[in-house]
């Protein structure tokens, strides 16, 4: 059966970090992607959505010094992980991007805080950066790959439920939609996501 699987990048890497251990590399990815295929199937497509680090300069919350995103060991990995997808013929890469949407107190200065109340420092924010485009292109590839079924069977991974509309459109085209990913993952999926897949495929 011809096949094509769609990965929402955010949501592989971390699938994929509890399975190995550490964030993957592009090679690992694309085994990932070999290992989750049936022996019926065919590969025809592997789409890959992800976001380029954001590299702007922004204001600390505490300090009110600026911050540069690009000064950072983060960006520096996610540049050269960007850089090797679109290297490996293996992936169509689709491009969004991340924006920045304010700062967030971590959790564990949260619960330090309510244990001893005391001063805030710019290390107890993490930044609220969101991803841009990424849900829009996956829809719409989801949906011209079922227009004239072009395949059969798409291998979807992700846990947004923001996908169910077309989702539902893929199998209205007898196009088979199986949902990629592991026990964990599944356990946190709201379950009107779960029923909109064809099924799904614990990796």
């Amino acid at each position: 059966m011809d096949t094509a699987i769609l990965l929402d990048g955010d949501f592989t890497r971390r699938l994929l970090k509890r399975r190995i251990g550490h964030l993957p590399s592009v090679p690992e990815i694309e085994q990932f992607c070999k290992s989750a295929l049936k022996p019926e199937e065919i590969l025809l497509k592997t789409h890959f959505y992800d976001c380029p680090p954001f590299g702007e300069k922004k204001t600390l919350p505490v300090s009110r010094k600026h911050h540069d995103f690009t000064a950072t060991s983060v960006h520096s990995r996610a540049i050269e992980f960007q850089k090797s997808l679109m290297e490996n013929p293996f992936f169509v890469y689709r491009r969004g991007h991340l924006s920045f949407d304010g700062w967030i107190l971590k959790e564990s200065s949260v619960k330090r805080l309510l244990k001893t109340p005391g001063p805030l420092s710019d290390e107890d924010f993490d930044p609220v950066l969101s991803q841009k485009q990424v849900d829009m292109k996956i829809g719409l590839d989801v949906a011209k790959l079922s227009i004239g079924r072009r395949i059969g069977r798409i291998l979807l991974a992700t846990s947004d439920a923001d996908f169910i509309p077309a989702i539902h459109f893929a199998k209205s085209c007898k196009v088979e939609v199986i949902l990629l990913s592991d026990v964990a993952a599944v356990r946190r999926t709201k379950s009107t996501l779960l029923k909109a897949f064809s099924s799904h495929r614990i990796v």
